[in-house]
C-alpha cells in the first residue's frame, strides 16, 4: 500500500470516530434534558423550591397548630391535677385540724363534768335527830348513787380519741368502724353524741359518699343529742342533703325551719340570714 493510500485510511478513521464520540459526550450522567439541566444551571434554588412545598401547605400549618394546642391542653391538664392534689392534701389537713379541736374541746368539757358533779351538794339529807335521845335504835342512812368510776371515764375517753386518731391517720374510711365500735362499747357516754356526728361526717367523705348512713347519724345527733354542740351543725348537714342530693325542698325546709326555731344564734343559722 502506497503512502497516500495509508494518509487516506487514517483520515477516515480520525473523522469517523470524532461522530462517534459526540452522543457520548453529549448525554449527561442524569439522564436529563440538555435545555432543563442549563434551566437548573442558571436558576439553581428553584428545585430546592419545588421541592420543599411544605412550608406553604395549608395543611401542614394546621397540623403544626393542633399540635401545639394538644401540648398545652396537656400541661394545662397536668397544672389542672396538681392543683387538685394540692387541695384534696389542704382539705384533709384543714379536717384533721378540725377533728384534734373538736376532741381537745371535748375531753376538755367532759373533764370538767366530774368537777362539777363533785362540788354540787348531797341530794340526800342527813337524818334528823329523833326526839328521844335515850333510843339505842339506830337510824336508817340511804345511801348515795355510786360515781362512775374513773377508770371508766378514762377507758371512754381513750376510746373516742382512737376512733378520731384513726381519722387523722388513715382517712375517713378507715375511721368508721373505730367509731361504730366506739358507739357500741358506750352507748350512754358524754362522747356519744359528736360520736355519731363524726361518723357522719365520715360517710360524707368517703367516696362514693354515703349519704344514707350520713343522714342516719345526723339524724341521731338532732334528735337524741338536742344540747350538743354538733347538733345545730346536725340539721344543716341534713338540710343540704335534702336541698343539694335528694333535690326534695319541702324536707329540706322542715330542717331549715327546725335550725333556725332551735339555734337561732348558731354559725349555720347565719347561712340563712
Amino acid at each position: 500500500m502506497t503512502l497516500k493510500q495509508h494518509a487516506l485510511l487514517a483520515l477516515s478513521l480520525f473523522s469517523s470516530a470524532g461522530l462517534y464520540a459526540i452522543p457520548i459526550e453529549s448525554r449527561g450522567l442524569s439522564q436529563t434534558n440538555p435545555s432543563s439541566a442549563q434551566s437548573s444551571i442558571q436558576n439553581p434554588n428553584s428545585s430546592m423550591e419545588n421541592s420543599s412545598p411544605i412550608s406553604g401547605n395549608p395543611s401542614w400549618d394546621l397540623l403544626q397548630k393542633a399540635q401545639n394546642l394538644e401540648n398545652q391542653i396537656r400541661e394545662l391538664r397536668g397544672k389542672i391535677e396538681e392543683q387538685d392534689h394540692q387541695i384534696d392534701q389542704l382539705t384533709k389537713e384543714l379536717n384533721s385540724r378540725y377533728a384534734d379541736l373538736d376532741q381537745r374541746l371535748t375531753l376538755l368539757q367532759s373533764s370538767d363534768q366530774p368537777d362539777e358533779q363533785d362540788n354540787q351538794p348531797d341530794a340526800t339529807p342527813n337524818p334528823a335527830p329523833t326526839a328521844n335521845t335515850n333510843n339505842t335504835a339506830t337510824n336508817t342512812i340511804v345511801p348515795a348513787p355510786a360515781p362512775v368510776p374513773a377508770n371508766q371515764q378514762e377507758l371512754e375517753k381513750a376510746a373516742y380519741t382512737v376512733a378520731l386518731d384513726a381519722y387523722k391517720q388513715g382517712g375517713a374510711k378507715k375511721a368508721i368502724a373505730p367509731m361504730q365500735n366506739f358507739i357500741k362499747s358506750y352507748p350512754d357516754s358524754v362522747y356519744t353524741g359528736n360520736a355519731y356526728f363524726w361518723l357522719a361526717e365520715f360517710n360524707l367523705a368517703i367516696e362514693p359518699p354515703n349519704y344514707k348512713e350520713a343522714k342516719k347519724n345526723y339524724e341521731v345527733v338532732a334528735s337524741k343529742f338536742p344540747n350538743s354542740a354538733k347538733a345545730s351543725r346536725a340539721l344543716y348537714q341534713l338540710y343540704s342533703i335534702a336541698n343539694d342530693v335528694e333535690k326534695n325542698q319541702a324536707t329540706a325546709k322542715v330542717y331549715k325551719n327546725k335550725l333556725l326555731s332551735a339555734y337561732p344564734k348558731s354559725e349555720e343559722a347565719k347561712y340563712f340570714k
